[in-house]
């Protein structure tokens, strides 16, 4: 992360660096095909993100937020398939619940 840090530069929040962040890996190619520097980078996107969406309450930043929840999902191996993902929506549920 401190790589991507020193190309991105200084940055004046949170979000600012979010967004810088997100360019660059668009802009990288040797960047975006680096899967451990990629992992980390979505990792900083999600964590961020729902930061300010959850405990700032920037709502704003909702939609951003839940795309980076399905960038995270993408990248993470786990089956993706709709009927899996609702029973584990429904198991969270009654577990939360």
């Amino acid at each position: 992360m401190e790589r991507l840090k020193t190309l991105i530069g200084p940055r004046k929040d949170k979000v600012e660096f979010i967004t810088g962040l997100v360019t660059l890996l668009l802009s990288d190619r040797e960047l975006y095909s680096d899967e451990v520097l990629f992992r980390d980078a979505v990792e900083e996107i999600y964590q961020t993100l729902r930061s300010e969406v959850l405990e700032k309450r920037r709502t704003g930043l909702a939609d951003a937020y839940e795309t980076a929840v399905l960038l995270r999902a993408t990248i993470s191996g786990k089956p993706l398939e709709p009927e899996n993902l609702l029973r584990e929506v429904g198991r969270k549920l009654r577990e939360a619940g």
